[in-house]
């Protein structure tokens, strides 16, 4: 059995799960900014329900902008669809062993989220100082867990770098900041923790800055417009280079192996004959030296340790912080990790670059 998972996220993200009083409240919130009716949960949903896809999309664009990047929709636990917290269903032994394809883009769509709360606090002035970066940092880790010494911590971490007032470079350190929370350190804690726990073979991919945009322009991920073929439907081919075709098929056929054997580089279960096309795609091991993934470039390069140091201030540190004042959250355990202490290192020079100003809360 094997499992494909393009994901904003994982089990172990913080937005996996909310409140049911949450839900509510963003709902009713909603509701009243669309004009409906919001006395019972029942007048609510009738009404929202008659509303176009865009109404509620402009709607939740402004809800999020004003309240916070991360007053995010998700799943309740109503013990109906959903009994318990994702990360805590992993706890529980399994049955059978499935291997896992799993990814992450450097611009995923949660960042338009990020620069919606940014947007709001230019709107209130600050768009000059580090002032716009520290505040808009300690809204977007905000809300109903909201800790003091952890917006300290994100905002002494992420601006470690930030010896000028260059509002660009603090822009870029709040979607670094977003991206490594909420998306791409949940998606290597879900990769160490299936490896670690033997629940199958892991392969791990990631789409770098340099190549989240295509020349196709289009607004979809990179690694989707690939996997699904996109450079070759007629009414996109014009839009894609002949490399951009290239890395589509191989991209296509890891994921077609995948699908038949579980593993990236066999065609099939039963044969381990490898195609001579197809840059070799070792798996993602639980070890110092085994954090594999496949870069998502012309070249197909087989690189490790995706946001180490990034990853660890999250996974390790902020952790460690939680525990120590008892607010681990139940059910939202990391995945293990060999613990250090807080990481010294900044962020890089080649970290992404914004994109462009095209919200995209749907995706």
């Amino acid at each position: 059995c094997s499992a494909f998972c393009n994901c904003g996220g994982s089990a172990f993200s913080p937005a996996s799960i909310i409140t049911k009083r949450r839900a509510q409240a963003q709902a009713a919130v909603l509701a009243d900014d669309v004009g409906c009716p919001s006395s019972t949960s029942e007048e609510i949903v009738s009404c929202l329900r008659q509303l176009p896809a865009r109404v509620l999309n402009d709607a939740q664009t402004k809800l999020l902008a004003i309240s916070g990047p991360f007053q995010y929709w998700g799943p309740v636990v109503d013990e109906v669809y959903l009994q318990e917290p994702l990360a805590k269903a992993l706890q529980r032994p399994q049955l059978r062993k499935v291997d896992l394809l799993i990814g992450s883009a450097q611009q995923d769509g949660l960042i338009s989220r990020a620069k919606a709360i940014k947007k709001f606090e230019e709107s209130q002035g600050r768009t000059n100082s580090k002032t716009t970066f520290y505040q808009a940092l300690q809204n977007s880790l905000g809300g109903e867990d909201s800790n003091l010494f952890i917006e300290n911590a994100a905002t002494w971490y992420y601006s470690l770098e930030h010896s000028t007032d260059d509002y660009s470079t603090f822009s870029r350190a709040l979607e670094n900041a977003t991206r490594d929370q909420f998306i791409t350190c949940p998606i290597i804690n879900m990769a160490n923790h299936w490896a670690a726990n033997s629940r199958g073979n892991v392969f791990m991919y990631h789409v770098p800055a340099s190549s989240s945009e295509s020349s196709s322009g289009l607004e979809l991920l990179l690694d989707v417009q690939y996997a699904f073929g996109l450079p070759f439907y007629p009414k996109y081919e014009e839009q894609f280079t002949l490399e951009e075709k290239s890395l589509s098929l191989q991209v296509m056929q890891y994921i077609s192996n995948f699908v038949n054997s579980g593993n990236p580089n066999y065609p099939h279960s039963f044969s381990r004959k490898m195609s001579r096309l197809l840059p070799p795609w070792p798996m993602f091991l639980p070890n110092d030296d085994g954090d594999n993934y496949k870069e998502f470039t012309i070249s197909m390069p087989t690189l490790k340790g995706l946001k180490k140091a990034d990853c660890s201030f999250w996974s390790d540190y902020i952790r460690r912080l939680k525990a120590s004042m008892g607010s681990e959250s139940n059910g939202e355990q990391s995945a293990e990790f060999n613990s250090t202490d807080a990481p010294s290192k900044g962020l890089s020079s080649s970290e992404s670059q914004p994109v462009g100003d095209k919200v995209a809360y749907s995706r």
